[in-house]
């Protein structure tokens, strides 16, 4: 499939790969970003048009089938209005993911890059973390609020091409590569476009992600919002009292909560029966609770979530510090709070790096996890 983030005419064709096949009467597509596979069970076809909903996001494809080999129509992601659409051209076949020629002899960009996003005076710092073999290209870029996830794509002997594609987020780079450096474009859908470029620094690394969120210290850590029933719960509620907290800042719609979600909830499995309580507090992009609870619900039942997940209001940085007001500011979704039995915050963690950005991850769960039991260990307040 090839989105076309440009319809003016310029070739900005973002590519990505899928598995389309049919059991019975249902048909599955599974959608491949790096070592990400994406199950998507709603694929309805009725005559020529097929409507594709994609799972966690509230996005669809809306096609017709204008022959057994090509789809056509447009994407609409649906937290951007119902106006927002992205047009596509889907073409059935073994074919790479980009058109332009990976080889053996291509430019090899593995390791680490000290990275650079542009907007004018705006300057924010990643890592570039790439791996190549014979040319193919598996890798992602570390920010300071987060990680682009799992993108995939080619070197050849003077540019790279990646691509990712998940049903919330559409990425693109294109970058010229020179001896000491890379020079590119990152495109977002069809309205971002930002100037980027990376420089060969292994030693190269972020501000730390447990020093970037301020608790205001004016106001005690505390939470009360709704659960999927209408109960509301509170952080002096007598089921959390006594336990070691894992407070989770999220919202359905960002994959990075996604990646994050699946985490806490390996450890809320391996570890409630020594007193850990997990509690997600969701922001969602919806102004009515209804279609709230019901993105929280499916999202919770997808993952089979074991912890409450209660719905905190509109995902707005103004509203966070309405309803979180010791948040001082919230720099990223998520943010994570671990607090000990005796309800002091001992650490906050700003964003993820998750498991698109390979070794960095597991030293990111290993941390967290690490925490968690050190917590656990101490002794029950009377």
């Amino acid at each position: 499939m090839v989105l076309d983030l440009d319809t003016t005419g310029a070739n900005v064709d973002l590519p990505f790969q899928f598995d389309l096949k049919r059991a019975g009467d249902a048909w599955h597509l599974v959608i491949h970003n790096q070592d990400e596979a994406i199950q998507v069970d709603s694929v309805v076809i009725a005559g020529d048009s097929i409507l594709i909903r994609m799972p966690f996001f509230d996005s669809e494809f809306r096609g017709t089938i204008l022959n057994p080999k090509e789809i056509q129509g447009l994407w609409y992601n649906l937290y951007k209005g119902p106006r927002y659409s992205i047009p596509f051209k889907a073409t059935a076949g073994a074919m790479p993911r980009f058109a332009h020629a990976a080889t053996a002899t291509a430019t090899d960009i593995s390791g680490d890059w000290e990275v650079h996003f542009t907007d004018g005076e705006d300057d924010e710092p990643a890592i570039g973390i790439f791996a190549v073999e014979n040319g193919y290209v598996k890798g992602s870029f570390a920010t300071e609020t987060g990680d682009l996830r799992f993108l995939e794509g080619i070197t050849t002997r003077d540019s790279l091409f990646l691509s990712s594609f998940n049903g919330s987020q559409a990425f693109l780079f294109r970058a010229a590569i020179h001896p000491d450096s890379i020079l590119g474009e990152f495109r977002s859908g069809i309205h971002w476009k930002q100037a980027w470029y990376a420089i060969r620094n292994p030693a190269f690394a972020l501000s730390d992600d447990e020093t970037l969120t301020k608790l205001d210290t004016n106001y005690p850590v505390d939470f009360a919002f709704p659960d999927q029933d209408g109960e509301i719960r509170a952080m002096t509620d007598d089921k959390y009292k006594g336990k070691v907290m894992v407070v989770e800042i999220m919202g359905t719609w960002c994959p990075n909560c996604l990646d994050e979600a699946r985490m806490l909830h390996e450890f809320q499995e391996k570890y409630a029966g020594q007193g850990l309580q997990t509690v997600a507090l969701s922001f969602e992009r919806y102004p009515d609770s209804t279609s709230a609870f019901r993105a929280i619900r499916q999202f919770r039942d997808r993952l089979g979530i074991n912890y409450d997940m209660l719905y905190a209001g509109m995902a707005h940085r103004d509203t966070v510090v309405t309803k979180l007001p010791f948040i001082s500011q919230l720099k990223s979704y998520p943010t994570t709070l671990l607090i000990g039995r005796d309800g002091t915050v001992r650490r906050v963690i700003t964003g993820i790096y998750g498991p698109g950005t390979g070794a960095r991850y597991h030293r990111f769960k290993d941390r967290m996890e690490n925490s968690i039991v050190e917590l656990l260990r101490e002794p029950v307040q009377g």
